[in-house]
């Protein structure tokens, strides 16, 4: 399965390459050289680091995940989180939002709120895997936008059915 997301990560990437509008609503960039990753067989993280490993950024419409070479300067984020950076990697951003992967059970979710009123919320999405393929490539992508409307943050199309990224994912038939 992992190969799968691989190679329609990998088949995005050369769509893009060849559109040079595209970067208006997504980049994905290869890493220059993929570093071994220990040995994760078992571990729940194993995917995010396989991915990681691999690609520099992965941005598409309003999400952002960030390659291994980069992740490291946003780790702040994970300090304020409850059990801070022993339990939390900040792994990229939703808009301006935080992403965060949970270290104990591989889930990704996103910290929504404003630090003027403290109405936090942390949005749980599934494991890395999960995440990648609902919300990231798949049709789940358009609820990301839903929440930022219903939440007052947004009137326009990001993370929606009419966001460019999710119109970019149903014209090539991801899912």
């Amino acid at each position: 399965m992992l190969e799968s997301i691989i190679n329609t990560i990998d088949n995005i990437l050369e769509i893009l390459s060849e559109d040079p509008l595209s970067l208006t609503f997504a980049e994905m960039v290869r890493a220059p050289t993929e570093e071994q990753v220990a040995n994760l067989e078992n571990s729940v993280l194993k995917d995010y680091y396989v991915i990681t490993n691999r690609y520099e950024i992965l941005n598409g419409g309003v999400i952002t995940i960030f390659g291994q070479r980069k992740v490291g300067d946003l780790q702040f984020y994970a300090e304020e989180m409850q059990g801070g950076i022993g339990e939390w990697i900040c792994i990229g951003k939703i808009d301006k939002y935080p992403l965060f992967l949970n270290k104990g059970d591989g889930h990704v979710a996103c910290l929504f709120g404003g630090p003027l009123d403290q109405s936090y919320v942390l949005e749980n999405y599934g494991d890395f895997r999960h995440f990648i393929l609902r919300y990231f490539l798949g049709e789940s992508y358009a609820e990301i936008g839903r929440k930022f409307v219903e939440s007052g943050e947004s009137v326009s199309t990001m993370g929606s059915k009419d966001d460019d990224w999710y119109q970019f994912l149903e014209e090539h038939l991801l899912f």
